[in-house]
């Protein structure tokens, strides 16, 4: 990728690049019938280290499906020939035409492999992606960087060349194509031999690109789980002497310049020595390129994936660091985490913001075993705050699969064979400041052999504690919780973590304690103001906002009629890609026990498609800093009704918190239908 510079006037740029549609996605090359899956989605990973979200398996199994069939909707081309796929580079601009680059290439050759058995289609889509790169080598036989999307001839200026992350992710992908379906060998040591001869400089250390001088590297080509492969598969080069030059710069880089935050650079000077350095501004793009930006932003995604899959420390260490620096640049909150950051973890710009950002610190948080960071950039997947497209969900498709533990190595050896589950029963529990709650910790295992667990409670509220009985168990076996407060314990309420830790690594789970104050009576009530949106044209205390300037609260019409009274909160529908936004904030009674989040739905739409979701409704709690808390739900065309639903959510957990209730309706416009989002009547009621 060699552009990437992005401001606040980035979408409205792309959309003047943007000439063409996507080819629909309805017919498929001349390829041979699909081979059985060895290893079919989802296959599960126990990784080396850290932790994984706390949400169930199951649960992040089906968000890496639904994000998977959204990027395929949007992303995924049949074309230029009848035989070949790309990856679009749809809505940011990186090629003509919305065309591919070698980068997405890689990415989709990534991406589909480790989809097959849930995509049927997948090694045909696979197949289509490599005669694409084959069409289109440039002279060192590695696949020209970036082609227009119409004619698929090389787009830029000069010599075709190649960038070395789109060489690597395409040569990973043909050895994950390889142990999934077999048959790809000869295609994947070729081009691994290609890469080594052109893309590798003579001391070990990866160029930027094939054509490229000796003396510089862009770190987020240092994907090190890719090297640790190629270095098993393809034994006639010597890939560990990249991997030994490509810690050493990484270890050298970061030592002299963030040895607090382990933040490198976009690109990177003097690799050749043992003194690399940040390389001047503007050096390869017109952005600053002696700091973070939208190339560096991905490394903590890659440093991260590799200290999961394999334990390195030299990633570990860098991926700790990672992590810590981004979470105090952004007060723990994704949106902040910003492209453009000094090595220092402080902003150089908030002026600009991406979803990818704070998308790719993922694996990272997840391999430092900071199990609540891990579980606000999980949430955080499920949003796309700033309407990117191509690069940004492209990289949370993979992001969730490391993140869902569905990221499985070609070639690394098996992880532990022991591992274990653990829950809490009940999951949580209301008490009176001064009193206790108990709750079954139990173990189960699921692989190998059972070990010994130790077990920990994380995130009480002051002046409570945490007991276990017994505090150390065999997996298979159960212990009991005890959480005990003091009068002077606050009223709110507390996500508590409980931290299974064994032989194997460690599990958690969550329970949720509420603390009402000593006296305090709940007086029932419904807290939301002007539910009905009877208002008229006086929101308040609803805010509102629209992509395209129309005012979600509206007068009901004959099309869209009103479940009660005369006005609605009624979302996209206007044939453009648009994005409307409803919300309110309320203090939710700490005195009180339930709280129940009602209103009435009603969606029409005229999407001609039975598997696509172009058109999406989101139902979110935000925190008093403006972070996720859940998604309640979230809603597309595919739910299409006849007259009004009721759909009703539990908001007790969130009772004692200030929140702020989101509706957002989001339209693409990618597949030339439209979808009306209409609700009404709303009620949050506690009692």
């Amino acid at each position: 990728m060699r552009t990437r510079w992005k401001h606040p006037l980035a979408a409205a740029l792309a959309a003047t690049l943007v000439g063409l549609s996507l080819t629909a996605l309805t017919t498929t090359p001349a390829q041979a019938l699909q081979a059985a899956a060895t290893h079919p989605f989802p296959t599960h990973t126990t990784y080396r280290t850290g932790v994984l979200p706390s949400a169930s398996q199951a649960t992040r199994d089906a968000a890496v499906q639904k994000q998977y069939d959204s990027w395929k909707a949007n992303y995924l081309v049949h074309g230029c020939a009848s035989n070949e796929y790309y990856v679009s580079t749809k809505g940011d601009g990186d090629a003509t035409n919305n065309g591919p680059v070698s980068e997405g290439q890689g990415y989709g050759m990534n991406i589909v492999p480790l989809m097959a058995g849930y995509d049927a289609n997948a090694q045909t889509e696979f197949n289509g992606l490599w005669q694409l790169v084959k069409d289109h080598k440039d002279q060192y036989g590695l696949m020209q960087w970036q082609l227009d999307g119409v004619s698929c001839k090389y787009y830029s200026g000069g010599t075709p060349d190649a960038a070395t992350d789109g060489d690597l992710d395409i040569g990973y992908g043909l050895i994950l194509a390889d142990k999934q379906w077999g048959g790809y060998s000869a295609d994947a040591l070729g081009w691994l031999g290609s890469i080594y001869a052109h893309d590798v400089a003579p001391d070990g250390h990866l160029k930027c690109e094939d054509d490229g001088p000796n003396t510089d590297t862009r770190p987020s080509d240092h994907m090190l789980d890719h090297l640790r492969a190629f270095a098993a598969y393809d034994t006639a080069h010597d890939w560990n002497k990249v991997i030994t030059r490509t810690e050493a710069v990484i270890n050298e880089f970061t030592g002299a310049y963030s040895a607090t935050g382990g933040l490198l650079s976009d690109f990177v000077v003097g690799a050749d020595t043992t003194g690399p350095k940040p390389a001047p501004a503007n050096y390869q793009e017109s952005q600053p390129d002696n700091i973070v930006g939208y190339n560096s932003i991905r490394v903590p995604w890659h440093l991260g994936t590799d200290a999961l899959l394999y334990g390195s420390p030299t990633t570990l260490a860098v991926a700790k660091k990672e992590s810590a620096c981004l979470k105090g640049e952004s007060g723990g909150n994704p949106q902040k985490v910003y492209p453009h950051t000094k090595l220092d973890c402080t902003a150089y710009s908030t002026g600009d913001q991406a979803e990818e950002a704070g998308d790719s610190v993922g694996p990272a948080a997840m391999a430092a075993g900071d199990q609540a960071w891990t579980d606000t950039l999980w949430n955080y997947l499920g949003t796309n705050p700033f309407g990117d497209h191509y690069y940004g969900e492209t990289i949370k498709t993979l992001v969730y699969l490391v993140m869902a533990g569905d990221y499985w190595s070609p070639t690394a050896a098996s992880a532990p064979g022991n591992d274990f589950s653990l829950s809490a029963s009940p999951a949580g529990a209301t008490v009176t400041a001064g009193q206790s709650a108990s709750t079954t910790v139990a173990t189960a295992v699921t692989a190998g052999a059972a070990q010994s667990l130790t077990l920990t409670a994380t995130g009480l509220p002051s002046g409570a504690t945490a007991a276990f009985s017994p505090a150390t168990v065999t997996a298979g076996s159960a212990a009991t919780l005890t959480l005990t407060t003091n009068s002077s314990t606050p009223a709110g309420s507390y996500p508590v973590t409980v931290q299974a830790t064994g032989a194997s690594g460690s599990h958690t789970t969550s329970y949720t304690l509420t603390v009402t104050a000593i006296g305090s009576t709940c007086t029932p009530a419904q807290l939301l103001g002007n539910p009905g949106f009877e208002g008229g044209t006086t929101n308040a205390p609803w805010t509102t906002s629209s992509s395209l300037g129309f005012n979600p609260i509206t007068k009901a019409t004959t099309a869209e009629p009103a479940h009660g009274g005369s006005w609605i909160a009624w979302f996209d529908g206007n044939s453009a890609a648009d994005t409307d936004t409803l919300a309110q904030t309320v203090t939710l009674p700490a005195g009180c026990t339930a709280a129940t989040l009602s209103y009435w739905q009603h969606i029409d739409t005229t999407e001609n498609t039975t598997t696509a979701k172009p058109d999406t409704f989101k139902v979110q709690l935000l925190g008093s800093t403006g972070s996720v808390l859940t998604t309640l739900a979230t809603y597309s065309n595919l739910d299409k009704n006849t007259g009004y639903t009721q759909r009703t959510f539990n908001l007790s957990p969130y009772l004692g918190q200030t929140v702020t209730l989101k509706f957002t309706g989001t339209e693409t416009d990618a597949n030339g239908g439209t979808t009306d989002f209409t609700i009404d009547d709303a009620a949050l009621t506690v009692s």
